[in-house]
C-alpha cells in the first residue's frame, strides 16, 4: 500500500511538472526596431529561419515590430514610456531619444550584464565606442560597430567636374569658398542647374568645413556646440557657443546668400525633400554636402539608393574637408537598448552578444534567407532579390550587430566593411567625447530656441534671406535667439560640461 501511495504521489507530482514544462519552452525577444514599415509575408520566414538557428544557442525565439519612422516616437518610444509595452530590444541613438529614455527610466544599465553575457560585444568594440555612450559612467546601449569617424564633406558629381575641367586631384579644394570658381564654370555649362545642393534633414544648410562637433546638443540646427578641432598650441577650445551668433557662421551665411543671386543655389532649397528632390540620384548638380565614411563609401551607397535606371549613367566621389574626430554623436548613432519593461535581459543581451559574433545570424537579420531573399554571388557579395528584399524592410546594415561580419552588395567594395572601421584607426578623441546635454530643466527656452533657429536661421544657412533684412536677416535672428532665452541654455550647457570634466578626473 505504501509503494502504491508513492507511486501516485509521483504521478501526481509528475503530472504538475507538465504544464510547467510546457510553459518552459524558448523565450520569446520582443525586438522594436525602426524601417519602412512592416511586411509580414517577408518577415516572418525571416523570423522562423532566425529562430530555428538561435533556439539551440540561446533558448529564445525572436519577434521583430518594424516601425516606420514617421510612427517611430509614438508606436515605440511612447508605448514603451507610457504604456510599459513590453520589449527586450529596441533600436535608439544619441539622435533618436537615447537620452529621453534614460531620462525617462526606461532603459536598463548594462554594464553587469556585458560582464555577464556580452563578452564578445567588449572584445569586438573600441574602447572610443564604449567610453562614448555612456551616460553618468553607464552603458546603456550597445553601438553598431560601424564607422566611428564622419567628417563633412561633398559629394561629387564627378562626370559633371570632368565636363567642365575640374580634376579634383590636380585641383584640390580645401573650404567652401575654394569651390566657388567651379561652380561659376558648372554655371555656365549648365545654365538651367544648380551645381551646390546642400542637406536640409536635421542639419539645415550644414556646411561641409564647419566647425562645430556635429549634433553637439541636440538643438535645432545644433545651435549650441562646441568646436571640434585642435587649435595651433595643440589644446581644444572648450568655450560653449551659441554658433549662429558667431562671426564664422556669419561669413558662411552671406556666402551663401551670394550663391543663391549667382545662381549657384536653388532659391527653393529649403523646400526641397528626396536628397535633393532627385536632384542628386539625377546627377544634376556638381556637389552635394554630407557626412562622409572615408573611401568613398558613402558616395557608392547614395548612387546605389538613389539613382534610378531611367537617369542618366554618372560617376559619384566624394571630397572631406572636416578634419578627422571622434565625437559622441558618431559613438551613439546605432544602438539597440534593452529596456526595462524586458521580462529576460539575460536572454537579450545573449541576443545582442550574437549580433555582434555571429556571422550567420548577422546575415539573416541583415539580408534574410538565401535563396529567398537574397542570392550569392561569391563568399562576400549578395545580390537582393527585389520582391522579397527583406534587406529593405528594416533600417539597414548600419543598426545590425558588428558590420565586419556582414556580406556587401554586388556594387560595393568587398573590404568596405573592414575600411568602415579602419578609417577611425589613429583618429584622435574630441576633448568632450561622452559629453551629452541635459536640458529637461529648460524645456521652455529649448521650444522658443528651436522656434527662432526654424523661423530665422535655417532661411538664412541655405541663402534665401538676405543677411540686411533688419526683419529676417542677422541682426533680427540674433534678437529672436536672446529672446528666446539661448544665453540661459549656453550658461546651463558650459556648467554641465564644467561639472563633466571634473568627473572625468
Amino acid at each position: 500500500m505504501r509503494k502504491l501511495i508513492s507511486l501516485l504521489l509521483a504521478l501526481i507530482m509528475l503530472l504538475g511538472l507538465i504544464p510547467a514544462a510546457m510553459a518552459a519552452g524558448p523565450y520569446t525577444l520582443d525586438i522594436y526596431w525602426v524601417g519602412a514599415g512592416d511586411a509580414p509575408e517577408i518577415r516572418e520566414g525571416v523570423e522562423k529561419a532566425i529562430n530555428e538557428y538561435i533556439e539551440p544557442k540561446i533558448g529564445a525565439n525572436v519577434s521583430f515590430h518594424i516601425i516606420p519612422w514617421d510612427n517611430w516616437e509614438a508606436d515605440a518610444v511612447n508605448a514603451l514610456k507610457n504604456d510599459f509595452t513590453k520589449m527586450d530590444l529596441i533600436f535608439t541613438a544619441d539622435w533618436e531619444f537615447y537620452g529621453d529614455l534614460i531620462n525617462s527610466g526606461m532603459l536598463a544599465i548594462l554594464g553587469d550584464q556585458l560582464e555577464q553575457n556580452g563578452q564578445g560585444i567588449l572584445d569586438s568594440l573600441s574602447e572610443s565606442f564604449l567610453n562614448g555612450v555612456k551616460v553618468n559612467g553607464q552603458i546603456y546601449g550597445v553601438p553598431t560597430n560601424k564607422e566611428l569617424c564622419v567628417p563633412m564633406g561633398f559629394l561629387v558629381n564627378k562626370t559633371a567636374a570632368d565636363a567642365i575641367g575640374w580634376d579634383l586631384e590636380k585641383d584640390p579644394i580645401t573650404s567652401t569658398e575654394e569651390l566657388e570658381p567651379w561652380l561659376a564654370k558648372y554655371k555656365e555649362v549648365y545654365p538651367d542647374s544648380y551645381p551646390y545642393l546642400m542637406d536640409t534633414g536635421s542639419m539645415v544648410g550644414r556646411w561641409a568645413d564647419e566647425p562645430w562637433i556635429n549634433d553637439w546638443s541636440g538643438l535645432e540646427n545644433n545651435a549650441v556646440a562646441m568646436r571640434m578641432a585642435k587649435l595651433e598650441d595643440g589644446t581644444f577650445d572648450e568655450t560653449v557657443y551659441s554658433i549662429f551668433e558667431t562671426p564664422e557662421q556669419e561669413a558662411h551665411i552671406r556666402l551663401m546668400y551670394d550663391w543663391v543671386q549667382k545662381g549657384y543655389i536653388d532659391p527653393e532649397t529649403i523646400n526641397y525633400t528626396d536628397e535633393g528632390h532627385g536632384l542628386f540620384g539625377k546627377g544634376d548638380f556638381l556637389v552635394y554636402t554630407q557626412p562622409l565614411k572615408g573611401n568613398s563609401i558613402k558616395a557608392v551607397e547614395m548612387y546605389t539608393q538613389h539613382h534610378k535606371k531611367e537617369d542618366p549613367e554618372w560617376e559619384c566621389t566624394e571630397i572631406i574637408l572636416q578634419p578627422k574626430y571622434i565625437v559622441t554623436a558618431h559613438t551613439a548613432g546605432s544602438m539597440f537598448s534593452i529596456p526595462i519593461t524586458t521580462e529576460n535581459p539575460d536572454k537579450a543581451m545573449q541576443y545582442l552578444n550574437l549580433m555582434h559574433t555571429d556571422a550567420t545570424l548577422v546575415n539573416l537579420m541583415l539580408y534574410g534567407v538565401e535563396g529567398v531573399n537574397y542570392t550569392k554571388i561569391d563568399d562576400v557579395k549578395v545580390d537582393v532579390v527585389p520582391d522579397a528584399a527583406w534587406y529593405n524592410v528594416h533600417a539597414g546594415a548600419w543598426t545590425v550587430g558588428d558590420v565586419r561580419l556582414q556580406y556587401v552588395l554586388g556594387n560595393e567594395d568587398p573590404e568596405k566593411n573592414d575600411k568602415l572601421i579602419a578609417f577611425a584607426d589613429g583618429v584622435p578623441e574630441t576633448v568632450c567625447l561622452g559629453f551629452r546635454l541635459n536640458l529637461r530643466k529648460f524645456q521652455k527656452q529649448v521650444a522658443a530656441v528651436n522656434e527662432a533657429v526654424k523661423t530665422y536661421a535655417n532661411p538664412l544657412m541655405v541663402g534665401i534671406v538676405d543677411p540686411d533684412d533688419p526683419e529676417k536677416g542677422i541682426e533680427a535672428m540674433k534678437k529672436a535667439l536672446e529672446d528666446a532665452g539661448i544665453a540661459d541654455i549656453v550658461a546651463e550647457a558650459t556648467k554641465q560640461y564644467t561639472n563633466w570634466k571634473a568627473a572625468q578626473q
